[in-house]
């Protein structure tokens, strides 16, 4: 992969492009139009209690449709960013809800499918929003929708399923999905696409590109190291703790590479475990959950605090090529842009 700079278009632009002008004012309007829409759909299931669910699902359908006009009333593409993503957030989620309250008329009476359904329609309505209007910050909401949609139609309330589940995250979610071969095999495939699309969008990406690199680099690396650990896992005893010790080592090097400690917690949390059960079950103990907890609450802590040394000798070893292809030299003005630091 050739690893060109990019150069930036202006200097005056946030991680997508737009203006950074108002930043303040953007924030109170994202704040205060998600505060409106959590009202406004109180108020539609409210006055709709206990009445055929078609009803409040054609008004939510209808306001998922006039957030998307309302993007563009506030100029599309080169509008503010977080007013806009919120309202991307506001209409998917209303064209899911919609979704999943027509399912349960339907044919869901329970409501479980209907949380898939309300998934998968937010999931699909963010991936419009997402291109139409170059909205970054809906990339990782689209992998989670996505994910707990798929979780929830294959397994649904399956308490084995969910004991299974290692947090609210697609790694989390995805790792109670990896007693399947065919799971594994699709999963760590997709987890090594999006490292690859990520480093690309980061080395020759526009500013849309380059700031969605940032979710699609934790996503896949995190998936990839969740398949890797469990393929690992399977290798005889010391083997298997070798294996995944060298994988560990490895995430320093790629997240120095591409210069985000976020990437580095989020590849270590996915083989945390495994490398814990490769050497607890020999001595047979096996930690409970608050064990668990306090023994990923000193990865992260131990990541953080070895980071900035880390980070110093590589760059004196001109190892850090961060987002942009350049080598980070500074923190302000680029932070902002680029996220070299996450």
């Amino acid at each position: 992969m050739t690893e060109s700079p990019h150069v930036p278009t202006s200097t005056r632009v946030d991680p997508a492009g737009r203006p950074i002008e108002g930043r303040g004012r953007q924030a109170v309007t994202a704040i205060l139009i998600i505060l409106g829409w959590i009202g406004l759909v109180v108020l539609i299931l409210w006055a709709h209690r206990g009445l055929d669910p078609l009803q409040p699902a054609r008004l939510l359908g209808a306001t998922g449709l006039m957030t998307w006009a309302a993007c563009e009333m506030f100029g599309g593409r080169q509008g503010p960013i977080w007013p806009i993503s919120a309202l991307g957030i506001a209409g998917s989620l209303s064209l899911g809800y919609a979704g999943g309250l027509s399912a349960r008329a339907m044919y869901d009476p329970d409501g479980l499918a209907g949380m898939a359904v309300i998934s998968g329609v937010s999931a699909v309505a963010m991936l419009a929003f997402l291109f139409r209007f170059k909205l970054p910050g809906l990339v990782s909401p689209i992998i989670t929708f996505s994910v707990v949609a798929l979780f929830i139609t294959l397994y649904g309330a399956d308490q084995n399923s969910i004991a299974r589940v290692e947090g609210l995250s697609p790694r989390g979610i995805l790792a109670a999905l990896m007693d399947s071969v065919w799971a594994v095999a699709i999963f760590g495939i997709l987890g090594a696409w999006a490292m690859v699309l990520a480093r690309r969008l980061d080395l020759s990406g526009d500013d849309f590109g380059i700031a969605s690199a940032r979710p699609l680099h934790l996503v896949g690396a995190g998936v990839t190291a969740l398949v890797l650990s469990r393929i690992l896992i399977q290798f005889p005893f010391p083997f298997a703790m070798i294996s995944l010790g060298l994988v560990w080592i490895a995430a320093y090097y790629w997240a120095l590479r591409i210069n985000r400690v976020a990437v580095l917690i989020a590849i270590h949390f996915a083989i945390a475990k495994p490398m814990l059960l490769a050497v607890m079950i020999p001595l047979g103990w096996v930690p409970n959950m608050e064990e668990w907890s306090v023994m990923l609450a000193v990865v992260f802590v131990f990541d953080l605090a070895v980071w900035p040394r880390l980070h110093q000798l590589s760059l004196a070893q001109n190892w850090t090529l961060g987002p942009g292809g350049r080598v980070p030299t500074e923190r302000p003005g680029w932070v902002w842009r680029y996220w070299p630091y996450a």
